[in-house]
């Protein structure tokens, strides 16, 4: 359970939680691909590498620390995008919006639902292939809440819309029925 379900749960009912997409290891996948090709090639043009320089400085020990250099630095990159998903949160509870993100640098959005203006999803082509996006939150007071990497965006933007609906469904129905209370005690008072 993570710290934004642990919190609402106690105090209020969690509506929908989102959920944010893999999909994002790709970029990593990419890069190791691109260092790995790099890598392959100057070991196998390094005898001609080092005929062009004059002197051998691409011996295979060099092009195996870079290698393992290379390893090195793509697993940390998966490491921290993998805990930076880990730690990402955005739920819609019967009163509010709440988002977290954030590694080092922690970012807690909390929205009433009343002050929603609107709720778009935008995805590019890529996005749309594999099913992931950004839910944008605006809000009068503040500039967007933009929420990156969410699985399925349409689905969370719809809960959001929809629970924002009922809550001011709900508020304008408490506000009827205590001008309703007023009105049938004032007319008791006569």
């Amino acid at each position: 359970m993570k710290a934004l379900e642990r919190t609402y749960r106690k105090s209020e009912r969690i509506v929908s939680k989102a959920r944010f997409t893999y999909v994002f290891f790709l970029r990593e996948l990419l890069i190791a691909a691109i260092l790995g090709g790099i890598i392959a090639v100057i070991w196998y043009f390094k005898s001609n590498i080092n005929n062009m320089l004059g002197k051998e400085i691409l011996t295979d020990a060099i092009v195996q620390y870079t290698a393992l250099g290379a390893l090195g630095l793509l697993l940390i990159c998966c490491l921290i995008e993998g805990i930076s998903l880990w730690q990402k949160e955005a739920v819609v509870t019967d009163r509010k919006f709440a988002v977290r993100v954030g590694i080092f640098k922690r970012i807690d959005v909390q929205l009433p639902l009343n002050q929603i203006k609107s709720v778009n999803v935008t995805q590019n082509l890529f996005e749309r292939i594999f099913c992931y996006g950004k839910v944008i939150v605006v809000v009068d007071a503040m500039s967007p809440v933009i929420v990156k990497g969410i699985s399925s965006p349409l689905k969370f933007a719809q809960s959001i819309t929809r629970q924002k609906n009922r809550y001011e469904f709900e508020g304008s129905n408490k506000r009827v029925q205590l001008v309703l209370a007023q009105k049938s005690a004032r007319k008791a008072q006569y």
